[in-house]
């Protein structure tokens, strides 16, 4: 008998265990809801201590909109004009799942939302700090029916586009703005337009012009060499004799110094007109600097316009220098597409900023582009050199214009 009663014992003890197990989850999901409901009715209520005191200290909140990722002190001072003016959010769950970790320290979970935006999804984690259950990571997102995703995603396409090339800006610690369009498209697309139309120094990207000019008023021809004198030049690469060809490739600025000065400034300006390059401050004194400082200014859009006109023939140049020109261009041939342009890189009241000034032909298509770039940094410019053709073949790729690496 005593063997049988231990048994029975035994197994109450044992069958007990999951028992309160189970109800210790139970209390503890209750406590959760409770921390997460009170959390949403602080918002409603417009108590913004209460609300950001019930974040972990390095707690994060996401938004539903792609910028929108913020660290608890972010959140607190984006947030505290909506509580003050009383015009806060009403997140009213009626659908949550709750899972709590073994250590019961940590539980996450996801709930449905009845909000002024319709149907929104949260989820996150709690973390157990110092007894009290506080929120680690909160993600606010809207919940789009699959039957209508594909309007939204066009809908939402611009704006998605933005952030996507930022990236590629951010990539390269730099700012700026890229701006294309399509060979028989007029329409233009890109990065930060507020910039197309602002007006920049031309610097090297101006050696196309200057080389179009050149060959049409035959100060020199395709075989032109020019002679180096010997004298100390900034980049050991200019410091000998360069086929035109070669000047351009090496960015030679003595060379296309010495052909402004062949061409003169009457000629200059009027074979500017002619080919329809604006903004460039031309005279005597200064046609072989215009292009590298002063009063000179070409936007962004004029510069993408020019390289479209030159292009498609239409410069009421010869042909044939054209299309000498467009030789001269071409920077890099890969398999599926080749990439044709300048850079440039000039100094405006002490800030660096950079061009790199083309097209790419692709699968039969043609784009063209130009690019932008300052440093965020302008006390760090030792990649500033490559990352102007690094992040115009990074806009590229991102926008799917040519393959991925």
């Amino acid at each position: 008998m005593k063997i049988v009663i231990s048994f029975f014992i035994v197994v109450l003890f044992v069958s007990q265990q999951p028992l309160d197990a189970q109800n210790n989850n139970d209390s503890l999901k209750i406590l959760l809801n409770q921390v997460l409901d009170k959390w949403h009715h602080d918002a409603a209520t417009f108590n913004h201590e209460v609300y950001i005191g019930a974040m972990t200290d390095n707690g994060v909140f996401i938004g539903t909109d792609a910028t929108e990722n913020w660290t608890r002190a972010e959140f607190s001072t984006w947030s505290k004009p909506y509580f003050d003016k009383k015009t806060t959010w009403d997140f009213k769950p009626f659908n949550r799942h709750l899972f709590v970790g073994e250590n019961v320290a940590t539980a996450w979970f996801d709930e449905l939302l009845d909000t002024q935006m319709g149907v929104c999804r949260g989820s996150g984690v709690l973390q157990k700090v110092n007894s009290r259950w506080k929120i680690a990571q909160y993600v606010l997102s809207a919940t789009i029916p699959n039957d209508i995703i594909k309007n939204v995603t066009l809908m939402k396409s611009g704006s998605d586009s933005v952030l996507l090339l930022k990236s590629v800006f951010d990539r390269y610690n730099m700012s700026g703005t890229t701006i294309i369009s399509q060979k028989d498209d007029d329409r233009c697309f890109g990065y930060n337009a507020a910039l197309w139309d602002s007006g920049y120094l031309p610097a090297s990207t101006f050696k196309i012009a200057n080389m179009l000019i050149g060959l049409e008023t035959g100060v020199i021809d395709t075989g032109y060499i020019f002679r180096w004198n010997g004298e100390k030049r900034r980049l050991p690469q200019w410091e000998q004799d360069l086929s035109l060809r070669k000047a351009f490739q090496v960015s030679c600025v003595p060379c296309f110094q010495e052909l402004a000065r062949k061409i003169g400034s009457d000629r200059m300006i009027s074979y500017l007109g002619k080919i329809g390059y604006p903004g460039m401050d031309v005279h005597t004194d200064n046609i072989d600097l215009f292009w590298l400082e002063g009063g000179s200014r070409i936007t962004p859009r004029q510069q993408m316009q020019f390289i479209r006109n030159l292009y498609e023939g239409r410069l009421r140049l010869k042909p044939s220098v054209i299309q000498a020109v467009k030789e001269i261009m071409i920077n890099e041939v890969k398999d599926n597409y080749t990439l044709s342009g300048k850079t440039g890189w000039a100094i405006r009241n002490g800030l660096n900023y950079g061009w790199f000034v083309g097209y790419v032909e692709t699968k039969g298509r043609v784009y063209y582009i130009t690019t932008l770039v300052e440093p965020n940094d302008q006390e760090k410019v030792e990649d500033f050199t490559v990352a102007r053709k690094l992040v115009t073949l990074g806009v590229l790729r991102c926008l799917k214009l040519i393959p991925a690496e």
